[in-house]
Formats: C-alpha cells, structure tokens, sequence
C-alpha cells in the first residue's frame, strides 16, 4: 500500500480527532518512496557515498528502496535532498526504517530537516530518534521548530548516525507543514491548575508558527454562583480574578481568538479546580515558582549521577549539593535511605519509561507494561523523605506529546505529593510542551563555545512557560571529550573553566532558574584529556558554595521589573533579576558575553546605598535610580541596595 495516498480522508481523519491539519499539495520531497532509481542511483537524491544504493523491491510491500550497507566504523556520510521550506513555518517530517544489526554508539538510523544561512554556514536543524539493532519496518518522525527568517536552503536526509555498521532500509520520506492554529492553549498561574485562595492569573497561548494574530481575546469562566463570565485579556494575554469570584470544584476555563471583524479565529481550554484546602503535598511550587518541600521553600542545587554508590555518595555529600538526579534510579530502599541521611534529595528517573523508545528497558513492550513498571515504582517510593519529583522525559521529540502529557497526568493521579521535572534541548519549542510538566530545564552545553548560550536558552525556556511553570535548569559541568572517540575529536573539546561554569550558573538564575543540576558527575570521573577528578570537583564546589551561600537570597520575595538595562535589548548579554531578603533589595546582574561590559541598569524605586555581596563596586547614579556596574567577560555581580 503507498501510505501517500488518500491525503484527502486522512485529513479529514486528523481534523475528526483535534489533531493539527495539515496542508496537502506538491510533495515537497522528490521521489520520497524511492520508486525512481537504478544502478544503484535513486533519483532526486544526492551525495550519498558509496555505502547507500538504490534496491528495487526491498522497500515496504515490495517497493523501491534506500539501503545502507557497512561495516567499517569509520565510514559517515549524510545522503540528502534539497528541499524548499518557508520561514515562519513550521514541519512534519518522517521515514519508515527496516534496520539489521545496526550498532554502535550512535542513536542508529534515522532522518533529519537542516537549514543554512545565504552563505552556507549551518543554522539549525532538527533531528528524530534512530532505529538501531535488528527492527522490522519502524515509522520514524520529527517536527521542526519555526523556520528562521535567515534560513536560505534546507536539506532533508535519511541517514546512519557516525560511527555505526550494519544494514538499514529507508522508505516513504515525506515532509509536510503543520497548519498553525491561532490560540494553542491556555494556563494558569497556580501550581496544576489548583487553588484555595489568592488571585489566579490565566494566560492565552498564541501559535508562533504563522498564525495572524487576532485583534481581541476573551476568557470565560464560572463565578462563584456558576454563572458563565467574560473578561478580556489584558495586553500580556492574561486575564487575573480573585480565586474566591471562581466556582468551587472543577471547571472548564476557556479563550476565544477574534479578528476585527469579529470572526472567531480559535478557541482553547483548560481544566481549573477551586477547592476549599489544597491537598497535602510533600513538594510543591508557589506563585514564584520557589520549591516549596515540606513547607518550606527550598532550591534544588545538584548533579546528573548514573548509578547511586555508597562511596562516591560519601564524597557528593560534603559538596554543597543538596540533590542528585541518578539516571540508574535506585530499586532499593535502602540507597534512598542513604540518601536522606546524607540530606540529599532524589529526583527519580522514570524517563525511559516509553515503549520502541531507544532507552526503553527490556520488558517495556507496551503501554501496559509502562503502566506497571510506574505503579510500581510509585508505590515504592512516593512516600520517601528522600524523593524531591520525577524525572518524566529527556528529550523525547514533540510528536510523542500525547503520550508525554499522559504520563505526566498518571502520575499526577499515583502521586500528588511530587511535581514531574523534564529537560529538553528543544528551548525554542517549550510552550508546545506545557501539557507534559510540572517543572522545566533545558541543557544548554556549549564548551568551547560561547558560554552565553546559557543565557539565551533559560530567557527562551522563560519564556515558552508564559509565566506559568518553574525553571530547574542544567548548566554544562562536563568536557565534550567524555563522548567523543579519537584523540582529534577529544582534542577539540575542554571542559568549562571554573569562571565559565560560574558564569553559566548565575546566567541560568538570572534569567529566571529557581533551581540548578548540573551535568554531570559521572562525566568527572572519567576525567577527559587527563584532568583530574579532584581538579574538577574542587572547581565544581568552589562554584556551588557560592551559590549555597546566597541561597536565602534566591529564595526571597522577588522583585519582578524592579531592575531593568538601560540600553540592553530583550536578548541582550545583560542579564539581571532582584529579589527583597531581609529588608534590603538584593540585584543580580550578570554579563553572558566574552566582552567586558559596562553595565547600565535602571531601577524603579531610589537607592541610597549600593555595595557588592561579589563582584565589581557598583554606583549609583545621583538620584539613585540607576547603578552602573563594570563587569569583566562573563562575570556576575550581586548586588546589596538599601
């Protein structure tokens, strides 16, 4: 069967279950079954080396194929076709892969969407999960995130990771958009959608793929009598009311997108719960986004572990870490007994919990099988003083968002206490996965690169949440080195200096991170290039009691708007954020670039006095409502105004 045909009922299929449509028209990729070729050559493809070939017959139910075929290691090569894409769109892009005895170290086979700047110079891309081992025909698909008004030529490949030998079969390689909706979704302010008492602030989603912004939205509730209201949004999109004015119990809370002639363009919704009392938790989040754990506020400050060891705990336990998240989640007790004497919290790993995931253990099959290994995981462990949240997804790619948001909701259901952290590098598409977590980090690693990228990423991450979900992020700790294979590749990485690591850390907080778990470890002890354990972990200390330190700070009422850059744009290499700590307003201002930086802050009220906890003397203006402070690369500064 050609799984490209009857577009039309399929269409109609997606629309029928609220899925996404999608615009049908000219394929956009040339011989994307492979039905065309011969020799060896497939039509409408491209440089793809001596070990890919055309097989006529070996595709799906007899048809054309694109076949790999290798066994030396060292072989890479990226068979491609140059396909037209436009900006400000995003893309639906997937293959169907037969593999034999793929292996290595690699994610396996697999396909990717890349754009490049007028010039040439790479620009992004996106990139699904591979199929590695033995694997019967396997349907593998990606999605974009909005094409860049500076992308200039795109490349679509169906390909082998580096670094592998076997046999794989590719067939079917389409790519098509996705059909942007107006209003994507709506939130709220309040931990799950839950509240007794306080002001919630609900927030509309617009699409950022192409969507024409509408000219008025409108939220409705029920009142406190259950009758149905209307409230515009204001001009953040959001609408606040006294949770008091909300009808008690469960209710649907929705948003309507108009144009100007008052056509309705889009509607969402969202469940909302007033309750009488919230329900006890062990971990939850204020309206600051702070950790509350057992009542009081607390700021995760930690390390990627792989398996849990009694000796190596022996050494984390004197750092200033105060959690640990172990890919390897411990199946005993006892190892999370350990933890908890040692005042280390957990988060616990159920991210590879997704059956034909690369990661999945064996036994993990079905969805059934996911659902018992998680119940009884929970069981186990829900009620451990040691247990601080979940692990739910490492960058699982948005088209398992149905299956991400319903895990994220099944726990909610077996464990009400622990919130469901998840790390993804995809920063720019966080808003898309708000329905699949309580608390968000994204993984910026960009040593030998600029060390800014820190920053970029924790403001977009920010930003994806509306305002609406806490930062945990995860600064890079580790030499690139650790992953890669020959002494030229090693050669070419480093792992962040000490002034680096610091800068990446205050970066992530002063963009808006309420907790830090840094990446990692395990990657310490394999010392990379021949820098010592000891070295590395004195630096990684040195880094992390600074941040202890000022702890009570970071957990103190903050001051949103309160500080400003007088001349640095949105995106800009400033970086500040303010918070009220014992009477005295405390200002963190960080420079995210490689140049020095004379630091030009506005602030809203007048300060008297202006003295730095670390980094350079600040001043203060005349009239006490601005403060310069000269910052060398990349450092940070905090701040005492009285």
């Amino acid at each position: 069967m050609d799984r490209r045909k009857d577009t039309g009922l399929l269409a109609a299929l997606l629309c029928a279950f609220g899925i996404a449509a999608v615009t049908f028209g000219e394929p956009i990729v040339t011989n994307g079954g492979f039905e065309a070729g011969g020799d060896g050559k497939v039509a409408g493809w491209k440089a793809y080396g001596k070990k890919y070939t055309f097989r006529a017959g070996e595709g799906i139910n007899g048809t054309g194929a694109f076949c790999y075929e290798n066994d030396d290691p060292k072989y890479y090569a990226v068979p491609g076709q140059t396909i037209k894409l436009e900006p400000g769109k995003r893309y639906r892009f997937s293959v169907w892969i037969r593999t034999e005895d793929i292996k290595g170290d690699e994610s396996g086979a697999s396909i990717c969407v890349e754009w490049r700047r007028a010039d040439g110079k790479w620009l992004g891309g996106a990139y699904a999960n591979g199929v590695k081992g033995t694997k019967f025909w396997t349907k593998v698909e990606c999605m974009t995130t909005i094409i860049p008004t500076e992308a200039h030529s795109f490349h679509v490949a169906p390909y082998v990771r580096p670094r592998m030998t076997g046999k794989a079969w590719f067939d079917d390689v389409s790519v098509t958009p996705v059909e942007p909706k107006v209003v994507s979704g709506v939130c709220s302010t309040v931990y799950r959608n839950m509240a007794a008492a306080g002001n919630v602030t609900f927030r509309a989603l617009l699409e950022k793929y192409g969507a024409v912004p509408p000219e008025r939205i409108v939220f409705n509730y029920l009142d406190a009598e259950g009758r149905l209201r209307f409230a515009p949004a204001d001009a953040q999109l959001a609408c606040t009311v006294p949770v008091a004015s909300l009808k008690m119990g469960r209710q649907t809370v929705g948003v309507a997108a108009y144009a100007e002639d008052g056509k309705m363009l889009g509607t969402a919704e969202m469940a909302f719960t007033r309750v009488a009392q919230l329900p006890k938790r062990a971990v939850w989040f204020d309206a600051q986004g702070r950790t509350i754990v057992n009542g009081e506020p607390f700021f995760p400050l930690g390390m990627y572990w792989g398996g849990i060891t009694t000796n190596k705990l022996e050494i984390y336990a004197k750092g200033p870490f105060n959690c640990l998240m172990p890919y390897n989640a411990p199946n005993s007790k006892d190892l999370m007994d350990l933890c908890h004497a040692r005042g280390i919290k957990v988060i616990y790993s159920v991210k590879d919990i997704y059956s034909g995931t690369r990661w999945a253990p064996k036994g993990i099959t079905t969805e059934a099988d996911e659902v018992r290994y998680i119940k009884d995981r929970v069981a186990r462990f829900k009620d451990h003083p040691a247990l601080l949240a979940w692990y739910l997804n490492d960058e699982m790619p948005l088209t398992m968002l149905a299956r991400l948001s319903a895990r994220r909701d099944l726990m909610e259901e077996l464990d009400p206490g622990h919130p469901g952290w998840v790390v993804l590098y995809q920063y720019d598409q966080i808003q898309d996965y708000l329905p699949s977590f309580d608390v968000i980090g994204t993984d910026p690693y960009p040593i030998p690169q600029p060390a800014g990228r820190a920053a970029v990423w924790t403001r977009a991450t920010a930003r994806g949440t509306a305002g609406c979900k806490p930062l945990w992020q995860v600064p890079q700790a580790f030499d690139w080195a650790a992953y890669r294979k020959t002494p030229e590749e090693k050669a070419k990485c480093r792992a962040p200096t000490e002034a680096e690591l610091r800068s990446m850390c205050w970066q992530c907080i002063a963009c808006g991170a309420n907790g830090l778990v840094m990446y990692s470890w395990f990657d310490l002890w394999k010392e990379p290039n021949g820098v010592p354990f000891a070295t590395r972990w004195a630096e990684v200390c040195r880094v992390g009691e600074e941040i202890k330190k000022f702890i009570p700070v970071l957990l103190a009422d903050e001051l949103c708007g309160f500080a400003r850059p007088v001349e640095d744009a949105s995106d800009g290499p400033l970086c500040v954020r303010a918070w009220r700590h014992e009477g005295e307003t405390w200002l963190l201002a960080v420079n995210s670039s490689d140049k020095p930086l004379d630091a030009q802050i506005d602030l809203s009220g007048k300060c008297a006095v202006a003295s730095a906890a670390f980094g350079p003397m600040p001043k203060l203006a005349e009239d006490g409502c601005k403060l310069t402070v000269p910052l060398a690369p990349l450092e940070p500064a905090l701040i005492r105004l009285h």
